[in-house]
């Protein structure tokens, strides 16, 4: 299953909203997600992904395209620059 898929089901079961609703581009704000809602989500996905959120840089999640990448940048970091 995909970080999409996963994140769907989420805002599927807890906002009661249809899969087409949870399109990558769809605002949180127009699914119901506001500030609470989303710091609710980020701790599901911690659970669900068995991942730490940083408590100091996360960036701004509009979209649930936005709420993917950075699950995904969180499970797949960049390595390292070596100088």
């Amino acid at each position: 299953m995909s970080t999409l898929q996963i994140l769907q089901e989420l805002l599927i079961k807890d906002h009661s909203l249809t899969q087409e609703q949870v399109a990558p581009d769809a605002e949180l704000a127009s699914l119901g997600v506001d500030s609470l809602g989303l710091i609710e989500l980020m701790f599901q996905v911690e659970d669900r992904f068995g991942i730490s959120l940083p408590d100091d840089k996360v960036p701004v999640l509009v979209t649930v395209g936005d709420v993917v990448a950075y699950i995904d940048l969180l499970l797949n970091p960049a390595p390292a620059k070596k100088d």
